[in-house]
């Protein structure tokens, strides 16, 4: 079977299914902020002012670019809106990973489409106002314009484009460092086992000298400033570096990567053999893949980085892994026999494994802390006093009461009376059925437990005679 088709119809399927993923996007961004996005909206609305996004909040749930949009829709505006940057760039992602692959033949760049497309961790990423859909959209985009210096072998005419890509990816999610190291590593080693030590120096710094120079300079500036501020540069938590939240947090990457989210050590196994398997296959770029599925994780654990246990501070890892799939199961469809058979059945499971995990987001909303106000309005219909166990589970109802035009008060004082208590919890803690507060016996009246990549769970009680 030939590899080649018409360009028009391949890329008239590549729209098709661009606008799938977007529906799969739209649909499950819908329901309550989460905590981390209730968390900057509260942020960005206690600053003020764009100045303020750069020079007063210094946290690292502080993405600039994502903030930026916050802050300019609104506390108040619905989750779609305060959604929508990450819709359009995790969007926009999809056929910008498809044209990776085009050089590849017919198949690759479909496949690679619809891994984009479905797979659950870019759906989750893309669907919540986080900074990691804008990040993913300017690296795919850093990728091809690299990838097309050295098949080309022009690299001073794309170091402008480079240079934004770069700082506009910074600004997105500071894990975009990650992609850059892997991108230039991959590009040094292509050159130089290519055309010798002489000849990739002097391409490397055509095409990344300037984007690396305005890329020292944004984070100096950034550092400047956090160093400058009365509080510093701080993170929402603070975790040492543990050999098992690390395995933990990789094998979570990988499983909804491929819509398999079990905790176990064979997803890595199986991605190591990927890896060991993919040249034969004839996927292109290997060094870049080790680079970002293997080198970067290791890099970590040697290094011993604070926080190690967020699926997503990987999401470098996931998105090789979606290249590279795309690759290699794309081109064993073009050819005939045995190889197709099995990759048509590998396509077909990893197509039905992030669907249904899709479908989980979608269902789930990620705890959506809507039905919470529901529940609240139902009962009290002019406004409602609440208690509230932790800081974090007033953000999520202060933000979700503020989007539903419902008037909520954070009940405050060492023990003050309300008729309702919310508590949030994150997964191994438990929310019993009944609650004693300030001498008074409250019962559940809703519940919510997560299902995916983000959220957090909570209950919330009423006060009872």
């Amino acid at each position: 079977m030939s590899g080649r088709v018409h360009p028009r119809s391949g890329w008239i399927a590549v729209a098709a299914i661009t606008l799938f993923g977007l529906a799969l996007r739209l649909i499950c961004a819908r329901g309550g902020l989460w905590l981390d996005e209730a968390w900057s909206v509260l942020m960005v609305h206690e600053v003020g002012t764009p100045a303020g996004v750069f020079l007063s909040i210094n946290h690292d749930n502080n993405h600039f670019l994502n903030s930026l949009w916050l802050q300019w829709v609104g506390m108040g505006a619905s989750p779609l809106i305060q959604r929508a940057l990450s819709i359009a760039t995790g969007t926009a992602a999809i056929p910008v990973a498809a044209n990776l692959a085009v050089r590849q033949g017919r198949w690759p760049p479909l496949v690679t489409a619809l891994l984009f497309a479905t797979a659950p961790i870019l759906v989750t990423l893309g669907s919540e106002a986080r900074g990691y859909a804008p990040m993913t959209l300017c690296f795919l985009l850093a990728l091809r314009l690299a990838d097309r210096a050295l098949a080309e072998g022009v690299a001073g005419e794309r170091s402008l484009g480079m240079a934004i890509c770069f700082v506009v990816g910074v600004l997105a999610q500071l894990t975009m460092v990650f992609g850059v190291v892997a991108l230039i590593g991959w590009a040094a080693y292509t050159l130089w086992r290519d055309h010798g030590a002489a000849v990739a120096a002097r391409r490397v710094a055509g095409l990344f000298g300037p984007a690396l120079l305005a890329l020292g300079g944004t984070l100096s500036v950034l550092w400047i400033v956090a160093e400058r501020s009365p509080t510093g540069f701080h993170f929402g938590s603070y975790e040492a570096f543990t050999t098992m939240a690390w395995l933990r947090a990789l094998v979570e990457v990988l499983g909804f990567s491929v819509g398999v989210p079990l905790l176990s050590p064979l997803l890595i196994a199986a991605a190591l053999a990927l890896l060991v398997v993919a040249p034969r296959l004839g996927a292109s770029r290997m060094p870049l893949y080790l680079l970002a599925m293997v080198g970067f994780p290791l890099s970590i654990a040697v290094l011993r980085s604070i926080n190690p246990g967020h699926a997503r501070y990987y999401l470098l890892v996931a998105l090789a892994l979606l290249l590279l799939l795309g690759e290699v199961v794309g081109r064993a469809l073009s050819t005939t026999g045995w190889p197709r058979r099995v990759a048509s059945g590998t396509l077909g499971a990893l197509l039905v494994a992030a669907l249904w995990q899709d479908a989980v987001l979608a269902v789930n909303l990620r705890a959506d802390p809507m039905v919470a106000i529901a529940s609240l309005r139902a009962r009290a219909p002019s406004g409602a006093t609440v208690l509230f166990d932790r800081e974090t589970g007033e953000g999520v109802l202060r933000v979700a009461a503020s989007q539903s035009r419902y008037a909520l008060i954070a009940a405050r004082g060492p023990c003050p009376p309300s008729r309702f208590v919310f508590l949030d919890r994150f997964g191994g803690e438990t929310m019993p059925l009944r609650l004693a507060r300030c001498g008074a016996r409250y019962r559940s009246i809703g519940r919510r437990y997560v299902r995916g990549m983000s959220g957090t769970h909570w209950a919330l009680y009423e006060r009872q005679p």
